[in-house]
Order: structure tokens, then C-alpha cells, then sequence
């Protein structure tokens, strides 16, 4: 009784003489193929259980037949023993490339070859134990059929290497975070076709949910639920799903429903994010529910998701990094140094286009005191609570740094005087009716504020801005504390 059927695909009579004997005096059963077109015919044909695969062959060489076969999900699980006269290792790196599962050098010892052929045999038959090879349709045995599969096969390839191409060129930029998930989605969704595009990060206090487009506020209510839920698959804990934010490319508002628009159901698909064997989050499309968008797109996914995991994760540390240089490292809001480089930015577009802008700057009042009789612990979570309330009271458009010690600077474009003592006295009653955490009761803290703007009497440069708001503040703490002084 044979031991297994052996596929020999090899051009060259004499190599096929001898190895065939060799193969047979083992009862092995032989059949040979002479070109790479003929050895995947007879593949889907036989379903061999080992394939000898000579690399210089007609028609199609030994790689790409090898590479086809493993591609091939008919065919994939069929070991492949490269099979060539050449003795170098850049051969033997690429014949492990393509897949092939072991590679001997012609001129072998009869007992070389056999060795490996039992070693790899012995390896596919605990492999599939108790498992059925996948039946190959009856039209792929045609060679009609084999062609066309070929360049299916081909295509897949072809397809394979250019989305992956276009993610790889994204590692090699240094985008921001938001830009580089948004180039991905964007290369995603140009092979899914009509497809939200969802990145969902989690984060140390909230999930952000990045969405490549507008879409009505149903879709967006599923996508943040259907995230929370994937979220907590992986481990990812909150208290509800009203944590979790929306972040949406192009415009900032959600599509309105049109008139007579059906409500839809919809499918998702995902791919955990994983990066240094922790979950960081999850790469999500949603389409109207569709079973051939789950079968496809879930492909797609798959295809990309180690790309796509090292392009994104490149990016969040490229962010975090970047974070750290512009950002004090108590309050999380912007440092001293970069809201003077934004400044300086505001200040020469407001002369170049002609525009307004302000400059408040806010001092804690009796701030020493503070520290002094409850320490400097308090006094730190009483910066870091004051940062996030000046924050709550801004538009997005403005910025907001920590100036120096209990110092603290907000810039607004696009605003004038008037609104800017309004936008200044809303952070002075905020923060006068805010209890701050420090001690166990809790502690009260007042501010004074002065408010400059730009153009006005006086200012030529950004050194007078900053010297007039100081005056204003100034004044504000001269006059009593806890007031908001506009200097003209």
C-alpha cells in the first residue's frame, strides 16, 4: 500500500527520472507535471498530499506556483517542497517566502530528499487531522477553469499589494493622529465602496469614535453603541455608552435625514487594533445591512489589519510624543512655549487678513496662601480642576495654556473686546461657584483676569498685548480680586 501521493512538477527529464525513482523505491505514488500551468491543474485535480516543485519552470515558475497554491484555499494546506540546482541563500529565502514549506538542493542524497518529504508529510497529517481537504468545484478542473482562477488568483495579488502599498506609505509620514486615520479610512472606503468608516480608540477617560463622514444621527446613535459594545468585548470599561464621543471628517455636523427616508438596519464589520499584545482599539465599517458587504468587507479588513494596526499605532505615539513637548504635564493643557508659537501664528494672520483677536490672561487670587495652609497637593488639583473648567467655558476654535505658576493665558480669534470681557467674566463666575477638590470638604478659589485685544491703541507688537493684559490684570487684583478688567 502506498504512503502518499506526490505531485512532481520539474521540465527537466533526467531530474524527474531520478527523483521519481527515489520517490517510488519509497512507495511513494508519483505524477509529474513539466510546466507550472500543468503542476496547478493536476493540484486542484489530485489534491496530492506533497507537492516537489522545481523553481525553473516554463509558462509559470516554481515561486509563483508555489505562491498561487498557498494562496488558494483549495490548495493552501498541501506541503511544498522547493526543488532547484541552485545553492544559495537569497534562493532559499525566497522559496520560503512564496510559502513553500522546505527547499532541498538538486544533487541530494536519496536519503536527504526522503527526510524531508516524511518530516513534512508527517507535519500536514497532524495539521489537518480530522479535518476534510476542501473540495475543489468541478469547473476549476477544466482548464478553462484553471486559467481563470490563476488570474483571480492574480488579481487578488495585484489588489492585495496596492491597498497595502497605499497604508504602507502612511507609516513613512509623520501626519497627525487625526490626518493618518483619516487617510486610512479614506483608502478603505475607496475598496468598500459605500461604507462609514469607523477608527474607535480607547482612551484613559474617554472613547473617541473617529467616523470618515457625515451620516444621519441614528446611524451615528448605532455606531457609538454598536462601538461600546465591541469596546467591552475587549475589555474596555465604562459606565455607559454616553461616554463615548463622536468625531466626524469634513463637517462638523451630522447629516440630516432626508424627507420619507426609511429608518435602515445596519451590519458592521471590525478588526481589533492590537498593538504590543494589548487591544487598543478597534477599525469598524458599517454599511446598510447587506450579508455580501459582512463577507467582503470582513475580508478586506483581515487583509489589512497588520498594516493598518502599525500605521495607526505609529501615529497615536507620534501624537503622544508630540503631546508631551506642548503640553504641562499637570493641567494636560497646552505649556508656556507652545501658546507662544500660537500666538505668534494669530498675531501675523491678524495683520496679514486684517483680523480681531484677544488675549486674556488669569491669575488664582491668594493662590500662596492656598499652598501654604493645605499644601501643595491641594493646590495641584486645584490648577488641574481650574484647567478643565477655563476649557468647558471656551469655543473649540480657542486655546488655553498654563501661562506660568497659577498663572493662565487664553487666546480667541476672531473676537473683539467686548466679547472677550463677556467670555472672561463667564470663566470668573464659573470658577467662583466652583468647589474644587484638594481637601475634604472641598475648597473655594476666586480669579482676576485682564483682557487685551489686537488691533488697538498703543499695540504695535505681540509684547504689547501681553503687556496690556498684564496691566488689566493688574488693575483687577489692585481693585479687589476676583473681577475681569478690558484695557483698550
Amino acid at each position: 500500500m502506498t504512503q502518499a501521493n506526490i505531485l512532481l512538477a520539474d521540465d527537466n527529464k533526467l531530474v524527474v527520472k531520478i527523483t521519481s525513482a527515489i520517490l517510488e523505491d519509497a512507495d511513494y505514488s508519483v505524477s509529474v507535471a513539466w510546466d507550472g500551468l500543468e503542476a496547478i491543474n493536476k493540484a486542484y485535480a489530485e489534491a496530492p498530499d506533497l507537492v516537489v516543485l522545481d523553481v525553473e519552470m516554463p509558462k509559470i515558475n516554481g515561486y509563483q506556483v508555489c505562491r498561487l497554491l498557498k494562496d488558494d484555499e483549495y490548495t493552501r494546506d498541501i506541503p511544498v517542497i522547493m526543488l532547484t540546482g541552485r545553492d544559495q541563500q537569497s534562493d532559499m529565502f525566497w522559496g520560503l517566502k512564496t510559502g513553500a514549506d522546505a527547499y532541498v538542493t538538486k544533487g541530494f542524497k536519496p536519503e536527504q530528499l526522503l527526510g524531508v518529504v516524511s518530516e513534512q508529510l508527517e507535519r500536514s497529517g497532524e495539521g489537518r487531522e480530522g479535518q476534510a481537504r476542501t473540495n475543489v468545484p468541478s469547473k476549476l478542473l477544466e482548464e478553462a477553469g484553471v486559467f481563470s482562477r490563476v488570474i483571480d488568483l492574480l488579481d487578488g495579488k495585484l489588489f492585495e499589494s496596492t491597498i497595502l502599498n497605499d497604508l504602507g506609505s502612511l507609516a513613512s509620514v509623520s501626519n497627525d493622529y487625526r490626518e493618518t486615520v483619516r487617510s486610512v479610512l479614506e483608502i478603505i472606503a475607496r475598496v468598500v465602496g459605500n461604507a462609514v468608516g469607523i477608527v474607535l480608540m480607547f482612551e484613559e477617560e474617554d472613547m473617541v469614535v473617529h467616523v470618515n463622514r457625515p451620516t444621519v444621527d441614528e446611524c451615528l446613535e448605532g455606531i457609538k453603541k454598536k462601538g461600546f459594545e465591541m469596546a467591552s468585548e475587549y475589555g474596555w470599561e465604562a459606565e455607559s455608552s454616553e461616554r463615548v464621543s463622536i468625531a466626524v471628517f469634513g463637517e462638523e455636523n451630522v447629516r440630516p435625514r432626508q424627507e420619507n427616508e426609511p429608518e435602515r438596519a445596519y451590519s458592521f464589520v471590525h478588526i481589533p487594533l492590537t498593538a504590543q499584545k494589548k487591544v487598543i482599539g478597534i477599525l469598524a465599517l458599517c454599511q446598510v445591512q447587506s450579508p455580501s458587504f459582512v463577507r467582503d468587507a470582513q475580508a478586506i479588513l483581515n487583509l489589512v489589519q497588520n498594516q493598518v494596526t502599525i500605521v495607526i499605532d505609529n501615529a497615536r505615539l507620534y501624537e503622544a510624543t508630540r503631546q508631551l513637548a506642548i503640553t504641562d504635564g499637570l493641567t494636560k493643557i497646552y505649556n508656556h512655549r507652545f501658546f507662544q508659537e500660537l500666538f505668534e501664528k494669530e498675531f501675523t494672520r491678524s495683520d496679514r487678513y486684517n483680523t480681531v483677536f484677544s488675549l486674556i490672561i488669569l491669575d488664582i487670587d491668594h493662590f500662596k496662601k492656598v499652598n501654604d495652609t493645605y499644601g501643595h497637593l491641594c493646590g495641584d488639583e486645584i490648577l488641574k480642576g481650574l484647567a478643565g473648567l477655563v476649557k468647558s467655558c471656551l469655543r473649540s476654535m480657542d486655546v488655553v495654556a498654563r501661562y506660568g505658576g497659577e498663572e493662565f493665558a487664553v487666546l480667541l480669534p476672531e473676537t473683539g473686546g467686548t466679547e472677550a470681557f463677556q467670555t472672561a467674566e463667564r470663566i470668573r463666575r464659573a470658577v467662583e461657584s466652583t468647589t474644587f477638590m484638594g481637601t475634604e470638604q472641598g475648597l473655594n478659589v476666586t480669579v482676576s483676569l485682564g483682557v487685551a485685544t489686537y488691533p488697538s491703541a498703543d499695540v504695535r507688537d505681540r509684547a504689547d498685548v501681553i503687556a496690556k493684559a498684564d496691566g488689566a490684570l493688574y488693575e483687577a487684583k489692585e481693585a479687589g480680586r476676583n473681577r475681569a478688567v478690558f484695557r483698550e
